[in-house]
C-alpha cells in the first residue's frame, strides 16, 4: 500500500502536458485530509479523443502500459501498470461528467508536484454511489474530519 507521493512524477507530467484529468477515488481522500493507505491511482480523464489521447500518451511517457489493447472510446476503466507495479485506474467515463468534476476540482501539491482532485463534495457523492463498505467508511472518515482539515 502506498500515498499519493509515490505518483509525484505522473502529476507532474499530466501537468506538463496539460491533461485534463481529476484524482478521484482513494487517492483523492488521502489528498483531502484522511491519511490511509492506497493501492492505485485513479483518475478521471476528459473522454474527449485529443484529451484521451493526451492523457495516455503521458502515462506511456512514464512507463505505463495499458492492460488491455483496447482503445479508450471502448472502456469504462483502463488499469495501467509500470515497472514498479504501480497501478494507474484510466476513467474515460465516471459516475459524475467530466465537466462537472472538472470545474469544481482543486489543485493540491504533492511534494514538488501538484495534482487536480476532485472536490470534496464531488468525492463524497461518488463514495455514496458506489456504496461500497470502504467507500462508506472514506465518507464517514472524511465528515468526522475537523473543517479546516478537510476539503482542500
Amino acid at each position: 500500500m502506498a500515498t499519493p507521493e509515490i505518483f509525484r512524477d505522473v502529476f507532474d507530467r499530466l501537468e506538463r502536458e496539460e491533461v485534463r484529468y481529476v484524482v478521484v477515488s482513494g487517492a483523492a481522500v488521502v489528498l483531502h485530509g484522511h491519511a490511509r493507505p492506497i493501492a492505485d491511482l485513479d483518475l478521471a480523464i476528459d473522454p474527449a479523443p485529443e484529451q484521451a489521447s493526451r492523457a495516455l500518451d503521458a502515462l506511456l511517457s512514464v512507463g505505463f502500459v495499458p492492460s488491455l489493447p483496447l482503445p479508450l472510446s471502448m472502456l469504462t476503466v483502463l488499469r495501467m501498470f509500470d515497472h514498479a507495479r504501480r497501478e494507474v485506474d484510466v476513467f474515460p467515463r465516471y459516475h459524475i461528467p467530466f465537466e462537472e468534476l472538472w470545474g469544481d476540482s482543486v489543485r493540491v501539491r504533492v511534494g514538488a508536484a501538484a495534482a487536480r482532485v476532485v472536490s470534496l463534495a464531488h468525492l463524497l457523492r461518488a463514495k455514496r454511489i458506489n456504496g461500497r463498505p470502504h467507500d462508506l467508511l472514506d465518507v464517514a472518515a472524511l465528515l468526522a474530519l475537523p473543517a479546516g482539515a478537510r476539503g482542500r
